[in-house]
Formats: C-alpha cells, structure tokens, sequence
C-alpha cells in the first residue's frame, strides 16, 4: 500500500508541474513514466534493463502509431482546405445563406465551424475560421463572448468526431471499434444541444428573441433533425447485426455510393474541360469541394472503410475536388508542411505511450514471469480499488463532479495526465473498458471547450476583447451539463 501511495504521488509531482508550466507536457508525460517504472524497478527485482528500455521506453513511444500515421493525413487534409480556400468559401457562401436572423446564422454557424473542424486542426485554421465568423456573429447582434463560444463549441465538436481521437481510444482501451464510433455520436448531439442551450441562453440575454410560436417551431423542427439524423448514424455505426445489415442501411449505403459515383463523374468533366487552357484556369471553388471534410468522415460511419484508408481516400478526393495549376505541388506540400502542423500532437503521443506502457507494462512480461502482475500495477491496484467509483450511480456522479480535473492541464485533462488515469482505471478492472473511453470523451469536452490554458481560447478571448477566465464561466455550465447527460447514457450503455 505504501508503495502504491509513492507512485501515485508521482502523478500528483506530475500535476503540479505541469499546473504551473514548470516543464510542458511533452516532457513531463515520458518522465514521468520513466520515474514510475525506475521507482517500481528500485523495489521490485523482476524489472531489468530491458524492460524499461525496450518494454517501456521504445514500445510505449511505438504505441500510438496508428494515431500519429492519422494525424499525419488529417494534418495534410487540413493543409489542403486552407490553401485550397475551401474552408472560408465554406464560411462565406454560408453566411449569404442563413440571412441576419441571430438564431439561424448562431446555430449554422455552430455547425458550420464543427464539420470544418472535423479535418482542421491548429491555431491557424482557428485564425482563418474565426476572422470570418465572428463579424458574421457579430453583425446579427451576438455578444463577444456568445460568438468566442460557438467558435470554442465548434472547435470541441469537431474532435469528437475526429477519427484521429477514436483510434487512440482503440489502441490504449482495446474497445470495439463500432463502440466508440457510436458514443462519439452520442455525445457529439449531447454536446450540440448544450451549445444550442447557450447560443438561446445568450440571445434572451441580448433580447434579440422572444418565446414566439415562430422561434419555438423552428428550434423544435431542428433539434428533431439532429435527433433523426444521429440515430441514423448511431445504428449505422453499430456495425452489422446478426451478420447482416438492416435494409434500408443498405439502400442508405447504395444511396450513397451512387451520389458519389455521380459526383466523380461531374468532377472528371469539370477536369476534362479544364485541360484545352490548363494555364489560364481562374481559380474557382466548386461544390463538390465542400464535401471535402465530409467524405473521410462517412466512408468511416457508413461503409466501416478503415480510418487511415478513409483519410487516404479523402486526401485524393480534396486534390481533385480543387484540381487547378499547382495542384501537385499543393499535394506535396501538404504532405510536408500539413504533416509538420500535427507535430507537437505526435510528440505528445509519443509521452503518452511511454507514461501508459509503464503504468500497464511490456507486452508479454506477465507470461514471462509465470503470471506475476507488473509492478506498478500491483502497487497501485490496493490503493485505486478504494477510490474508483464501481457502480453504474456513482459513475455518474463521481466523474460527473470530478469533470472540472480536466481543467487548468489538470488529471482528467486528455492531453495531460488523463490517458494515464486511463489507464490506471483500466487495470484496476472495477470499470468497463468502455466505459472508461465514454467518460474521457465526455469529460474532455469541458477541457476543450472552457479550458483557459488553450492556445485556441487565449486568442479567440483576446480577439473579442473577453478574459479567458470569463469566458470559460460563461461556457461551463452548459458544457457540464452535457457531461452529466453523457455520463448517464454511457452507465445505461456499458454498464
């Protein structure tokens, strides 16, 4: 027991240094990993060398890679919607759409600025995206900090349909594909009804809308198509039942494949008409282009193509979708230079590899040693079990409380300390593995949407002249609300 309090206290040295930016987290994360095993070594003499430099050191860093191959591509598709001018076209062309009602162009917006974000990444598309919302918002009549949420919103509602973010679930918690697939879908309509809560909250606020039967229809024929439309791909991302899929999931799949055979045969004659004055081509974004975020993000729901294929076939769709002179030296730099933007992500990656394979050990130590549990388990495993909430209620309300951890680089933050409570909560066995994935999931929401040390939050508060403080207590409680709902279903659904 005493030893297992020693180790846990190198989380806590962990949190405080990473708390006050004594060292950042690409460098805090490996050590600490490496003080946990040396720590584990000193006492127990089943550790050797090997171990820690292979078992730990050389595997953990390897052990996201699947992740880091994603964001590698999802980095390059990013680059090519940037340079492309597809995402501010998108941005625009919207806007001329949705007109100057506060409450369309509010929530067209959210929507907007989430399915951009769904390939984007990086502080300079959050520049890029918001340059051109937020004098969009502001015309209507929101707020500085009503339009800094819907940005923040956006942003956090596009990871979570992120693929890069499914496959480190996959890799560090083992969980079904299909099952986070679906959840992922579940908490992005949770989290989009909380953003919807706070845009109404801020309209009544500015009195730019009254409870007119007008506002109320329109509200309602929305959220019922959100419903409709996540339900429908929450069964889709099931996965086949029984071995066969339902039928009107493969009309729904033949329905799609035909309007994408359409669409390349529209893109190969816009091509073909492009070649006799190659050179004198202005530069126009066509529709199809728009389709660029969307394409990836299907091929994985609907038709279970795998994540780095789909990402693949998105970055050969977006080429074409933008063909123009230049459009090979575009691909190749977006390779380059869009493979650069996701770096310090992947260096983070690699910590939090070394961090986990310490805390759960080298594959195949325990047959080695005759079933003996790794040392850093066994040491943590007597003090976790006492504190780990082992009913599908206090599930709920224990991480519930707990979700503002998340904050301030905190032990629940998913790109801190967070995949290593992950997978110490794994190996004490007292929570399903899926469910340990649902409340990351849910719970990193408050950290990427409210969290004032974000890079994104600190520019976007300071562009509309709110303190970040502020802004994080103007988004929490809605964002904590959601976490709530999104607990509860997870209990119902993995417990």
């Amino acid at each position: 027991m005493a030893i297992g309090i020693l180790l846990l206290a190198i989380f806590v040295v962990a949190a405080i240094v990473m708390f006050t930016r004594a060292l950042p987290a690409v460098i805090t994360l490996p050590l600490m990993g490496i003080a946990l095993v040396c720590g584990a070594a000193l006492i127990d003499g089943n550790i050797s060398g090997q171990d820690i430099l292979k078992g730990v050191i050389s595997d953990g860093a390897l052990k996201l890679h699947e992740a880091m191959i994603v964001s590698f591509f999802g980095g390059a598709l990013s680059f090519v919607m940037q340079r492309s001018g597809v995402a501010e076209s998108a941005v625009k062309q919207g806007a001329e759409l949705v007109g100057a009602n506060p409450l369309p162009v509010g929530v067209f917006s959210l929507l907007l600025v989430a399915l951009l974000f769904t390939s984007l990444g990086g502080l300079g598309a959050v520049i890029m995206v918001s340059m051109i919302v937020l004098p969009m918002l502001a015309t209507v009549g929101l707020s500085p900090a009503a339009g800094a949420g819907i940005i923040l919103f956006g942003m956090s509602l596009g990871g979570v349909l992120n693929p890069t973010n499914w496959v480190i679930y996959k890799n560090l918690l083992g969980v079904p594909f299909e099952e986070i697939k679906a959840y992922a879908l579940v908490v992005f309509a949770v989290v989009m009804l909380a953003g919807c809560a706070m845009i109404v909250f801020e309209l009544f606020q500015s009195r730019l809308v009254r409870w007119e039967l007008r506002f109320v229809a329109t509200l309602a024929a929305f959220l019922g198509v959100l419903a409709l439309l996540c339900w429908v791909l929450v069964v889709s991302a099931g996965g086949e039942r029984g071995g066969e899929p339902a039928a009107w999931l493969v009309w729904t799949r033949r329905a799609g494949l035909a309007l994408f055979a359409l669409v390349l045969a529209l893109m190969a004659y816009d091509g073909f008409g492009k070649i006799q004055r190659w050179r004198q081509q202005e530069v126009r974004i066509r529709g199809w282009a728009y389709l660029i975020p969307v394409v990836p993000l299907l091929a994985i729901l609907l038709y279970d193509v795998p994540i780095l294929a789909a990402f693949g076939i998105g970055f050969v769709y977006a080429i074409f979708a933008t063909l123009r002179p230049g459009s090979l030296a575009l691909a190749v730099r977006a390779l380059i230079e869009g493979g650069a933007s996701v770096m310090p992500a992947v260096v983070l990656m690699f910590g939090i590899g070394i961090l986990v394979q310490a805390v759960i050990g080298p594959t195949g130590w325990k047959d080695a040693h005759g079933g003996a549990t790794w040392p850093v388990l066994a040491a943590i495993e007597p003090v976790l079990r006492q504190c780990v909430p082992s009913t599908p209620v206090w599930y709920v309300i224990g991480f519930g409380l707990a979700a503002p951890l998340a904050l301030y680089r905190g032990p629940l933050n998913v790109w801190g300390l967070g995949y290593g409570v992950t997978a110490i909560l794994q190996s004490s066995g007292v929570i399903p593995p899926a469910a340990i994935m649902a409340m990351m999931l849910s719970v990193g929401q408050v950290q990427g949407i409210c969290d004032p040390t974000n890079t994104a939050n600190v520019w976007v508060a300071n562009h509309q002249g709110v303190d970040v403080q502020k802004l994080m207590l103007r988004t929490l409680p809605f964002v904590w609300v959601a976490v709530f709902l999104g607990l509860a279903i997870a209990a119902v659904r993995f417990y």
